[in-house]
């Protein structure tokens, strides 16, 4: 049975597959991989994805929803050490390194913040190209989100999220944020960059859940 090691941007060795489980480099199981790259921890929560660069990294916005818990595996026998590799390239905001450069130490498995701080400033794009809004707090900004009375921040805008009747702000509209069965929601672009795709749709890669994300920015402003 082959085995895949694992390494962390600094080139470290920090862990390996075997048969579809993930182990420490002291032998202690740390989760399953599933799907050919998906990998949860021992309890059935999402960690990230492995690359083909042999990292496990996530984005640190998206929330994937939990498996049943995995059955413990029989430990393997450990795999000769590998040679250390050269420093890998650096992450892509908002992507980060799952062993976060600590050797030995295991996957971080702690929740993702529910500050959504970095997005501040980011452009909401729709799947057909329509701008609508930028993540402001800025109540008199005819381009906020925060404005009750603009384009982007009104209930009653054809251009808004916040329209429950309107492309963009329809449960049922698959260019709307709160389509919890769309794969086109819209995108938060930031220097032209994307931060991640505003859903209700937990499948969703690159998901920032829009309830977590609009009860963060309604405590703001």
């Amino acid at each position: 049975m082959s085995n895949r090691y694992i390494f962390n941007t600094s080139g470290e060795y920090v862990a390996f597959i075997s048969d579809n489980n993930l182990f420490g480099t002291n032998l202690d199981w740390l989760g399953v991989v599933k799907n050919g790259n998906e990998v949860y921890d021992t309890a059935g929560r999402f960690l990230g994805v492995v690359l083909d660069d042999d990292r496990v990294v996530r984005n640190k916005f998206e929330v994937r929803p939990s498996i049943m818990k995995p059955l413990r595996p029989l430990t393997p026998l450990g795999p000769l050490r590998p040679l250390q590799r050269l420093r890998m390239v650096r992450l892509p905001y908002p992507y980060e390194d799952v062993f976060d450069n600590k050797k030995d130490s295991g996957p971080t498995t702690s929740a993702p913040a529910q500050s959504f701080d970095e997005v501040i400033g980011s452009k909401i794009i729709a799947e057909d190209g329509k701008f609508l809004g930028t993540i402001s707090f800025d109540k008199y900004s005819s381009d906020s989100l925060a404005n009750p009375y603009g384009t982007y921040g009104s209930p009653y805008s054809s251009d808004s999220i916040f329209n429950p009747y309107g492309s963009y702000g329809s449960q049922y509209s698959t260019m709307s944020p709160f389509n919890p069965y769309s794969s086109t929601p819209p995108k938060l672009i930031l220097n032209n960059q994307i931060l991640g795709l505003l859903s209700a749709n937990p499948y969703v890669f690159n998901r920032i859940d829009i309830d977590k994300f609009l009860k963060w920015w309604k405590s703001r402003i």
